[in-house]
């Protein structure tokens, strides 16, 4: 497969891939089953030190912009009404809804090689998984599995 990410849920089993392509503006990115529908797409441009996403499932869509500078990255939404709370440079963070309410709690599993997700609003899977790759893409040698439970 020519996956960057596989997706499981906590059985191990296998909920989506992640394929992408480069192109002259930026990237394309494409979150699909495992039967090949795409069901998430994300267009990333990357500057020196701001990243612009644009995440669109269905006939929703959100823009996702990572500033990252002096080992310190801020996260801003536009769409939807996340913020992040925690390190995101480290992988350790959750996403929160207006109400502060925890929508997603992400970090690593060192035990199982892969970044768990931990999905709390089952409507926003896709945009959480979304914004775990885009951030995801900011760091060099990072783990290239993604678990959601």
């Amino acid at each position: 497969m020519n996956a960057r990410y596989q997706a499981a849920d906590e059985k191990g089993s296998l909920r989506y891939t992640v394929t992408g392509k480069r192109t002259p503006s930026g990237e394309s990115v494409r979150i699909k089953t495992p039967d090949g529908e795409t069901v998430c797409r994300i267009r990333m441009l990357g500057f020196s030190a701001l990243s612009i996403y644009s995440i669109s499932v269905g006939n929703e869509s959100m823009r996702l912009n990572v500033a990252v500078g002096s080992g310190r990255a801020s996260v801003r939404f536009r769409g939807i009404s996340f913020l992040v709370r925690g390190d995101v440079l480290l992988g350790s963070y959750s996403i929160l809804d207006a109400d502060t309410a925890v929508v997603c709690a992400v970090g690593k599993d060192y035990a199982r090689g892969c970044i768990q997700l931990d999905i709390r609003q089952n409507d926003r899977e896709l945009f959480c998984l979304a914004t775990a790759i885009c951030i995801d893409s900011l760091n060099v040698g990072s783990i290239p599995a993604l678990q959601m439970t």
